[in-house]
């Protein structure tokens, strides 16, 4: 259960922030709109993530008690900044949906929320990369979170606006979403080649993810398809009779790129062999 937690609670955050700051970015382009559906979209994602966080710490109590370390220790912080998201979000949700007269509340949400969700994602990175956890070091890690943050963040809000952004233009989410995992891809190949040379601990980690090469190359392959094949119905004017294969076009994209995003984060965890001292 405690992979199994961890691997909801990281996802399901990162997908939270990234549709939040693309909310954000969104009314920026198309101040008309009001992307309701991504904003519950991301306080749904968000308590789900939490609750899984707290599934994964125990008790519910054990959360209250994390935070008394907030000076010293990144999982504190972790827990305070996702916990802190995560009220933002729900504010912001009901903030559209029912306070509608009122703009500058969900708009003061929308960038306090981004500016949290950010720090949230260095703080679960920072954790990770500091722990004892060899595969787990390194700008690599950082990179995967924000990557899979941008990626994700960007291709839900845009399935959840696609109403709202029928006879917009899209391209730039299509092209923000592909130079996301390219970049990704570009930091974890030769990062998982070199692991090799490294101790005892990371030659182990390397030994799992050479056992786990057909998983990883999956990943890769519905990453980087996923992406791929979401450009052309983004960055097309679509006529009437398009649309509805256009549409489907980009479900099947998107279903391909969060399924390759699960596994890479499946494998995340799978390759965790511990020098010995745990997460603080």
């Amino acid at each position: 259960m405690g992979e199994t937690a961890l691997l909801i609670f990281s996802f399901c955050m990162e997908a939270a922030i990234g549709i939040m700051l693309f909310t954000t970015l969104g009314k920026l382009l198309y101040k008309d709109k009001q992307f309701r559906i991504a904003a519950l979209t991301a306080a749904i994602l968000s308590v789900i993530g939490v609750s899984a966080s707290l599934a994964h710490l125990g008790r519910p109590l054990a959360a209250l008690n994390s935070l008394s370390n907030f000076g010293s220790s990144w999982l504190s912080r972790e827990v305070l900044f996702a916990g802190v998201f995560m009220g933002i979000t729900v504010l912001h949700a009901l903030a559209l949906y029912f306070k509608q007269d009122n703009q500058s509340l969900p708009n003061i949400l929308r960038w306090t929320g981004s500016v949290v969700g950010l720090i949230t994602i260095f703080s679960m990175a920072k954790l990770y990369s500091t722990a004892s956890v060899p595969v787990w070091h390194g700008i690599n890690t950082f990179v995967d979170l924000y990557a899979t943050t941008i990626a994700v963040g960007a291709l839900i809000f845009l399935v959840s606006s696609l109403k709202e952004l029928q006879d917009s233009n899209k391209k730039i989410f299509g092209f923000i979403i592909l130079a996301a995992v390219i970049f990704q891809a570009a930091v974890a190949v030769p990062y998982a080649v070199g692991l090799g040379s490294n101790g005892m601990a990371a030659q182990a980690s390397a030994e799992i993810l050479s056992e786990m090469s057909v998983a990883i190359g999956l990943k890769w392959l519905l990453i980087l398809g996923g992406a791929g094949f979401l450009i052309w119905p983004v960055t097309q004017k679509i006529s009437a009779k398009e649309a509805k294969p256009a549409t489907n076009m980009i479900y099947a994209a998107g279903a391909a790129l969060i399924l390759g995003e699960i596994i890479g984060r499946y494998v995340f965890y799978a390759a965790m062999v511990s020098t010995g001292v745990g997460l603080t």
